[in-house]
């Protein structure tokens, strides 16, 4: 395994306004407002932060991607201060579930969120969700 502080979980978030629309943003039922889009995501986030820092180790930085795009949808990326901590966590979160989900990770060679793009496709940014932990 190659040493790498931040983990991928591959698909991990469900943005209700994602799941709920086309990229047109038609077809966004009525009970789907700004403000339950936000404490969805507040709570998902501080749900898996808190979970992850307890078992694995202190987080430096932990960011989901908005990208509609199949590949980075829900991505979360998370950095470890140490890199035995996500190791570890790699190890042992792909053969668990989170929110009712499967969980998919692996080792990223992401460490600078504000400066990462596509490899897979060399197109674009990564699109980051806004947090209130930010």
């Amino acid at each position: 395994m190659s040493s790498c502080q931040t983990i991928l979980l591959k698909n991990l978030y469900l943005s209700l306004e994602n799941s709920s629309q086309k990229a047109d943003k038609s077809f966004i039922p009525d009970d789907i407002t700004e403000e339950r889009i936000q404490k969805h995501f507040d709570d998902t986030f501080e749900e898996l932060f808190i979970e992850l820092e307890k078992k694995y180790g202190e987080i430096e930085e932990m960011n989901i991607c908005d990208n509609l795009s199949e590949h980075l949808a829900g991505n979360y990326y998370v950095k470890f201060r140490f890199e035995e901590d996500a190791e570890k966590a790699v190890a042992d979160l792909n053969n668990g579930w989170f929110d009712g989900h499967a969980i998919y990770t692996e080792l990223s060679p992401v460490t600078d969120f504000h400066e990462a793009c596509c490899r897979q496709y060399q197109m674009g940014f990564q699109k980051i969700y806004e947090n209130e932990y930010d």
